[in-house]
């Protein structure tokens, strides 16, 4: 049985070759910001699977469209006459180009991806019409993909863009579909999403059954790669759940508490500026829990970089961000009531210690109780964001747990939609609708991701229960933000 076979096509510089990297998830052909870059036909195997083959061709890209379909309207047998004629690569590079492709899409497609550049608005290139009316005399499906869309946007404007392609084009029989892929920003969810609409425009028996076959390869890849990325990451938050450090039940942080203690009660607010030094024990024990926790984040995104078949690593740029997260200065050096506002405002993004019946649990036993309405067990946790455990050792608190969480899952969200065309692998600025839908589905779940928090620190479970129970989690909570971020794809899982 024949290839199933995509023609990747555009006008020229709109990015083909960039998407074929990221689809291919290898390096192919000469990218750079110029026209006809791509001069010949490139064939390329996207997969093989159950003996069959799926196959991509990436095409020259149209040239000069204006003058080309000129020429064609003045033929009676338009594509007869531009398939026939021998155009001067070098002399007449853009109507050698255009033919090149519209020969590839005659001869080799089953469906067409048409790469548009979302940069510009619909109707606003006189190009993208006279190209489709081209593709139209072929006869073969074409679907309309947007490339260089920018960052991640809410998904009402996402939608809203893909609706006003789709009216642009709606006159155009040869176009049926619309959709997001970016070369640059691409998710498994997107991909996904384009073989179940390729799935439904084809119509030949025989190629329905090829392409079902292969889609169903595609789809279980990007599962399994899906399910290899959540044991990494359920690996990594029960490495830090179940983390801590020995430290002496009985020490000077009695002392210190004392001391916060008749501060809160005997000086003003305004006089509050007193540096407290905590104790040397724990902050040797957070030093030590930061380094390993900072250790592993890096280690677990370098993984997921390699299983999306990305170049490059996580970098000490990612050790420095971590330890800005998960690490606070050696001395508090706000006011207690200063603090006790922070609270108020939700400063320090969940940062702060768990705190029972309004107090700091060390030891076993809660301290400072209701003193001060817990303002000074906030201050003290703000240094540390740690908490004793049912054994000998310190923990991370539930909140810092939390937002461990929170990192996790934008870390893979970073990672799954770093398309291939960006090159290596680089850590940048989270776009606020991710951190918006990670926050409010862990919101959401809060009771869930509270319960095994105490499974491991307050109620000692074994490493084994932790981790089924967290993987789970992670599993259907990543699986709930993906879907408020493209809440009009079906999403396995």
């Amino acid at each position: 049985m024949p290839p199933f076979t995509f023609s990747l096509i555009s006008h020229t510089n709109a990015g083909k070759t960039t998407l074929a990297r990221t689809l291919l998830r290898r390096d192919v052909g000469e990218v750079k910001d110029a026209p006809h870059v791509t001069l010949q036909n490139e064939s390329h195997t996207l997969l093989e699977a159950n003996g069959e083959v799926l196959r991509l061709w990436d095409t020259p890209g149209f040239g000069d469209t204006g003058r080309l379909i000129k020429r064609l309207k003045q033929e009676k047998n338009k594509l007869l006459w531009l398939l026939a004629q021998t155009w001067d690569r070098f002399a007449d590079k853009p109507l050698w180009c255009s033919q090149q492709a519209l020969k590839n899409v005659r001869e080799e497609a089953d469906v067409v991806l048409y790469l548009i550049n979302a940069g510009e608005p619909p109707g606003g290139a006189a190009y993208v019409d006279q190209e489709m009316e081209i593709l139209g005399w072929l006869g073969k499906p074409v679907l309309a993909l947007l490339n260089q869309t920018g960052p991640p946007r809410p998904a009402s404007e996402e939608v809203a863009e893909v609706d006003a392609w789709r009216a642009e084009l709606a006159r155009f029989e040869t176009v049926r579909g619309v959709l997001t892929l970016d070369a640059f920003a691409r998710c498994w969810v997107q991909e996904d999403h384009l073989m179940d609409v390729i799935a439904g425009v084809v119509t030949d028996g025989g190629r329905k059954e090829v392409f079902a076959s292969l889609q169903k390869a595609w789809c279980n890849r990007n599962m399994q790669v899906f399910a290899q990325s959540m044991t990494k990451l359920a690996e990594l938050l029960t490495a830090s759940v179940l983390d801590g450090a020995e430290v002496k039940p009985q020490n000077s942080f009695h002392t210190a508490f004392k001391l916060m203690a008749g501060k809160v009660t005997s000086l003003l607010p305004g006089a509050m500026r007193d540096k407290i030094e905590l104790d040397p024990e724990l902050a040797a024990a957070r030093e030590t829990m930061v380094k390993a926790l900072a250790e592993r984040t890096a280690k677990a995104t370098n993984e997921l970089i390699s299983l999306h078949s990305l170049e490059g690593e996580s970098g000490s740029r990612l050790l420095e961000v971590s330890q800005d997260h998960f690490k606070t200065p050696e001395r508090v050096n706000e006011s207690i009531w200063g603090a006790m506002a922070g609270v108020a405002a939700g400063a320090m993004t969940g940062l702060w210690a768990d705190l029972h019946a309004g107090g700091f649990t060390l030891g076993g036993g809660v301290i400072l109780g209701g003193i001060g309405g817990g303002m000074t067990a906030y201050a003290l946790a703000k240094g540390y964001n740690l908490v004793r455990g049912e054994d000998s050792r310190v923990h991370w608190s539930r909140d810092h747990f939390r937002e461990q969480v929170r990192l996790a899952l934008l870390c893979y969200l970073a990672v799954a939609h770093f398309g291939r065309g960006r090159g290596e692998w680089q850590e940048s600025s989270v776009p606020q609708v991710w951190d918006e839908a990670v926050k409010a589905v862990i919101d959401h779940n809060q009771s869930a991701w509270d319960h095994v928090w105490k499974l491991a620190v307050e109620k000692g479970g074994m490493p084994d229960a932790v981790h089924r129970e967290m993987s789970r989690l992670l599993h259907d909570n990543t699986i709930a933000v993906l879907r408020r971020l493209y809440p009009t794809v079906k999403i396995a899982g």
